[in-house]
């Protein structure tokens, strides 16, 4: 009886291990895939995963690698006070601010994307909020949050507002700073970011133009963005972006 539980404990370990190995690969995909496509910026910025079978624990990169240098061995694990739980204690303090805030009080995302693309970050000042004006970023309609600026991220207390303010959205606005996207799945974390980065791009280029718009219907952006429902995000496009990572430098499962 002794042996059966110690190999069904040996099982267990072995598939939370290959379960947390995959969370790690995962979470270095983003980071690459994230520098491919312009979001990064130098050693700033962070994606965190929620380590799989544990309550508030996440994995984060080692403060100072710029993104095409994180790899899945070399991500950190922190726990919800920061404390570094495995590889060197080079912990960014605002990111474990923001990050923590998510997965401390919405453990249902269990990817948490945080970025200051330069294509949309202007798109954080607009005092009425973004509009929406193109289809596929009605998919988010809906679903985005905002977050007044605080100053650097570096206070503990603004984790509750920062979790408040997300709600049950997918999406936060931080004003005056940048973007957050959470997801279940890597792959939805990643495309919400993407659509909205596209949803930020398409605001400004038509606000440069200053020409008059066609808001449409809100109506039809609610039918819209249910419409999207059968298209989660990450479902199709998670695999393809994986292979365009292996295409460009498989290093990020090493």
């Amino acid at each position: 009886m002794k042996q059966e539980v110690v190999a069904d404990d040996f099982k267990n370990a072995v598939a939370a291990s290959a379960e947390e190995w995959q969370a790690r690969i995962d979470l270095a995909a983003m980071f690459r895939l994230t520098q491919m496509m312009g979001w990064d910026d130098t050693v700033w910025n962070h994606i965190t995963a929620r380590v799989p079978g544990t309550d508030h624990q996440f994995f984060m990169h080692r403060f100072g690698l710029l993104y095409e240098e994180v790899t899945a061995s070399n991500l950190i694990k922190v726990d919800e006070e920061g404390n570094v739980l495995d590889g060197p204690p080079d912990v960014n303090t605002a990111g474990f601010v923001i990050h923590s805030a998510i997965h401390l009080h919405h453990p249902e995302n269990h990817f948490v994307f945080h970025a200051h693309p330069p294509s949309a970050l202007a798109a954080t000042v607009f005092e009425d909020g973004i509009p929406f004006l193109v289809q596929d970023s009605s998919m988010l309609y809906g679903k985005i949050g905002y977050h007044a600026w605080e100053g650097l991220s570096v206070d503990l207390d603004e984790r509750f507002r920062i979790a408040e303010n997300l709600s049950d959205n997918k999406c936060l606005v931080m004003r005056n700073h940048g973007f957050l996207t959470v997801g279940k799945t890597a792959g939805e974390a990643f495309m919400n970011m993407y659509y909205l980065i596209r949803l930020c791009e398409t605001a400004l280029q038509v606000h440069a133009t200053d020409l008059k718009v066609d808001p449409a219907d809100s109506a039809l952006w609610k039918m819209s963005c249910e419409q999207y429902a059968a298209f989660s995000p990450g479902k199709h496009e998670w695999p393809a972006l994986l292979r365009r990572a292996d295409r460009h430098d498989p290093s990020y499962k090493n």
